[in-house]
């Protein structure tokens, strides 16, 4: 992995641990299989208060390849963190890893052949990929026979996000144009995707690449606690994406978005948020019934149903 063929593009993985000591030694393990020569590694661990630190220490001394590690004290937040390894990364692509997800061994190799195929105007690329849980066992793949969308996707990720985002391989140009991560959000996808997309293509590559974790310690399961913030900052990112908008597709685009956010936070009883959501609706009739629903806690089912109708 030391060679550096002048003929291939420099990709910086930029892989982030919180907490994740059982599985942050198997991720690292699968950037060391790499078929890929030219990579540059950065290891942030964000304050850990597990194990991840020693074994993220232990596991860089006793193998040969270049790991850039930095140990935080103290959380910084994803996006924090990821943004000050960011800042010292020089790849043409940047892999966005988190440290409970494997890396199979034509990853990189494959990512990079597909993307340098692709004309300037695309700045993301993503793959397939293979879901699995705690032990590793397999929950089937993200998608089907049917592709996803590639090209222009703002309208489509206006309404639902369909991309799993370790997948992602990201022009660094893309990235210094947008600044890099919301360091203001709890969590970088959905700015990410919705800021990006308003500027850039994205592609599709079929292949399972990698395998997801889907754990009771990933980032998606802090929906349901108000104290994670994940609900607060997709309020924010809608509020400020409302306020670009142009024309109705988008904006019925976007109520699908909120009305699911909205529902999430009502089952998990964050009803102020639910409350707040439903505001945010382009439908001044839809927002009033829901804002009558929530307050007075009316069923899931009901809403679902109020929302078909108005769709």
């Amino acid at each position: 992995m030391n060679t550096i063929p002048n003929n291939l593009p420099l990709v910086s993985i930029i892989c982030t641990c919180y907490n994740q000591a059982a599985f942050v030694e198997q991720t690292l393990s699968s950037i060391m299989s790499q078929d890929y020569p030219y990579l540059e590694v950065f290891v942030s661990d964000n304050g850990s208060s597990d194990d991840s630190a020693r074994r993220i220490q232990d596991f860089c001394q006793n193998n040969t390849h270049h790991f850039q590690v930095t140990y935080h004290p103290e959380n910084l937040g994803i996006c924090k963190a990821f943004n000050r390894a960011f800042a010292q990364a020089a790849g043409k692509y940047i892999i966005d890893l988190s440290a409970d997800d494997i890396l199979l061994p034509h990853c990189v190799s494959q990512q990079v052949q597909f993307f340098e195929k692709q004309t300037e105007e695309v700045g993301v690329i993503y793959s397939n990929i293979e879901w699995i849980n705690e032990q590793g066992k397999s929950k089937g793949k993200a998608f089907g026979n049917l592709p996803p969308p590639s090209g222009n996707i703002w309208l489509p990720l206006l309404s639902k996000s369909f991309i799993p985002a370790p997948s992602m391989m990201i022009r660094r140009s893309l990235l210094l144009q947008m600044g890099g991560y919301n360091e203001q959000l709890a969590y970088e996808d959905l700015d990410f995707w919705l800021r990006s997309s308003r500027i850039c293509h994205y592609a599709y590559l079929p292949q399972v690449l990698m395998q997801v974790r889907r754990a009771p310690t990933s980032a998606t399961s802090g929906f349901d606690y108000a104290e994670k913030g994940l609900l607060e900052s997709a309020y924010r990112v809608c509020l400020s994406t409302k306020l670009q908008l142009s024309d109705r597709k988008e904006y019925k685009a976007l109520d699908k978005r909120i009305l699911n956010y909205c529902l999430r936070a009502f089952t998990s009883q964050q009803f102020e948020t639910a409350l707040r959501f439903a505001h945010l609706l382009s439908s001044p009739i839809l927002g009033k019934i829901i804002t009558y629903w929530i307050k007075r806690k009316i069923g899931l089912r009901s809403l679902i149903r109020l929302y078909r109708l108005f769709k």
